[in-house]
């Protein structure tokens, strides 16, 4: 394993364990809301505080949207980050009514 490979799995690692809930990897559509406007994306991964969604636009930290997941889940959340495409949401709600929103997928979460 080269140097970098080992310095960017150490680099996970940490990050992973300062996290409040675990997450769980996920490929699903989404349905992101900024205002009166819409916008189809992808999940690829979920926590009871957050989600990782890929967009197309660049969307501005701190702006408050919702985000619906199948037609389960559908939570306000603060953007927390965008980064290369990849956007990083914050859920508003307590994370046990996030739960119940996200139904079978939270099998698992803490």
């Amino acid at each position: 394993m080269a140097k970098d490979d080992m310095m960017n799995k150490g680099v996970k690692a940490v990050i992973n364990s300062m996290r409040k809930h675990n997450r769980r990897t996920v490929v699903q559509p989404v349905t992101l809301g900024i205002g009166s406007f819409t916008f189809d994306c992808t999940a690829y991964d979920v926590s009871l505080g957050g989600i990782r969604l890929k967009v197309d636009i660049p969307i501005e930290r701190g702006a408050g949207v919702y985000v619906q997941l199948k037609n389960k889940l559908k939570q306000t959340a603060k953007v927390i980050w965008f980064a290369d495409g990849f956007l990083g949401l914050r859920f508003m709600d307590n994370p046990e009514k996030v739960k119940v929103g996200l139904g079978n997928l939270s099998n698992g979460l803490s």
